[in-house]
Order: structure tokens, then sequence, then C-alpha cells
């Protein structure tokens, strides 16, 4: 007996559940990034700068060569302090380096020129040094003189931070439509946070770099120089006032997180 065929079922379509596409985020303009890099950038919650062995040449100051060699020995402090500071910030840490050059040599940047003294470049992360204005023949001014180039490699090295976290590159936009006596304020930021940065590593290798009696004073004749001490051209740097204020705020507390001259009224980057 041949069994009756059951009529198939028709299949039951499935429920097509239609989910609302989400709105496409905004794209941050170029302009709230800065707030970000600038206002709330990472370095300022990245913590102490630490303390690091600081083996730094007793030699004079005199030649070409000496002034390499001891800057070379700071600059590799520098680096291994900030470096764990850096990519606590999230982001990777290049090294830089530095040249000792005569003044009117043609740099990635353009001349180092006798008034200039020495400047970083963010083309090859280069720090550039006027070596003959950094060398000292008197023998008593020779403790001020280190002090003073380990103060120079410390805020140059602080222009290299900011470059690595991005404040640079934003400040740099921001500098090319602010012009006149805001945009004189925009670089005083930018050269108190070099100055500060420059401090808390200082404060951070106090002991190490025996900043002590005569050399904490020379460190302090260089950090609290100002635009107006003596009258600069262009006050682009900080008043005498100001530059004292950020340098002991991150001399005391070690850390960037005293560096923040994005955020703070114009009276105090004067």
């Amino acid at each position: 007996m041949t069994p009756t065929p059951k009529p198939s079922r028709a299949p039951v379509p499935s429920k097509t559940v239609r989910v609302r596409p989400k709105a496409p985020e905004p794209t941050p303009t170029y302009r709230s990034l800065e707030k970000t890099y600038l206002v709330r950038n990472k370095i300022y919650s990245a913590g102490r700068v630490p303390a690091v062995t600081c083996a730094v040449p007793e030699i004079a100051l005199r030649t070409r060569k000496e002034v390499q060699q001891y800057a070379s020995a700071v600059l590799g402090c520098l680096q291994r302090a900030w470096k764990p500071v850096v990519e606590r910030s999230d982001v990777e840490f290049t090294s830089a380096k530095v040249y000792a050059v005569n003044a009117g040599s043609t740099t990635r940047c353009g001349i180092l020129t006798k008034e200039v003294g020495g400047f970083y470049c963010a083309d090859g992360s280069g720090i550039y040094l006027d070596w003959r204005g950094l060398v000292e023949d008197d023998v008593y001014n020779r403790v001020w003189a280190g002090v003073y180039l380990q103060y120079t490699m410390a805020h140059e090295f602080g222009h290299h931070v900011q470059q690595l976290v991005g404040i640079s590159e934003y400040y740099d936009e921001r500098s090319e439509r602010i012009k006149g006596a805001r945009g004189l304020q925009e670089m005083r930021r930018h050269e108190l946070q070099a100055s500060c940065f420059a401090s808390a590593f200082l404060g951070a290798n106090q002991q190490t770099l025996g900043l002590y009696d005569a050399k904490l004073q020379a460190y302090r004749d260089a950090a609290y120089s100002g635009d107006d001490d003596p009258p600069a051209s262009t006050p682009d740097h900080g008043s005498r006032e100001s530059s004292t204020a950020w340098a002991n705020a991150a001399f005391t507390s070690q850390s960037p997180s005293a560096c923040n001259t994005w955020s703070v009224p114009a009276g105090k980057v004067t």
C-alpha cells in the first residue's frame, strides 16, 4: 500500500528585525583637537618624572668637544627620565640628538644665530647649541656654566616632549592664525611650558645632579630669568614673575602636571 503523501508545509518566513543604524560620530574638528592636545593632554596625568642616574662629566667647558660631551651626557639623563612619562601618555618615545655647532651654522630648521644661542628642531629631533656661548674660562663661573648648560638642555628637551605628545603640532597650527599680542601670548604659553618641563626634570633629579648651594642658585638664576630681565625686544618667553612661578611649581612637584600653561588666564603667562 502506497502511503498518501502529506502535504508539505509552507516555510515560515523569518522575522526580519530592523536595527536603526547608528548615526556616525562627528569627526572632531581641528580646533576641538587643539583643546584635547593642549589643555587636556595625557602628559599632565602621566605622573612624576623619575630620578635617574646622571653621570655628567667633571670637565671645564672650554672647547666645542667638551660642550658636546657634557651636553650628550645630560641628554642621556633627560631621555631616561622622560621616556616612561611619555609612554604613560600613550605615545611612542623617540630619542633626540644634540649638536654643538658654531653660530651661523645651517640646520634643518634654519641658521642658528648667536642671538638665539640654541633651539630645538622637530625635523630630525635635534637640539642645536652655539657652543661658544656656553664655554667659561673663569674658574669661578664654571659651576654656573655647567648648570646653565643643564638647564638649557632640559628646556630644549621640553620642546621635544611637546613634539612627541602632540602639543607642538596644535600650537603650530594655532600660531598660523593668531597674530599680534595674542600670538605672543601663545608663544609664551609654549615656551613657559618647555621651561616648566625642564624644572620638573631638574627637581626630580636634584640629588643626582647635586643642585644644592651654589648649583641650586645657578639653576634659579637660569630658570627665573625672563623677557624683562633685561628687557627683550620680543616678549615671547615669559616675564621673570611668570618664569619663577612655573619653575617653582614644577621643581617642587617634579611632575608635568604643574605645567598646563594652556589652561590658565593670560595673567599667568605674562
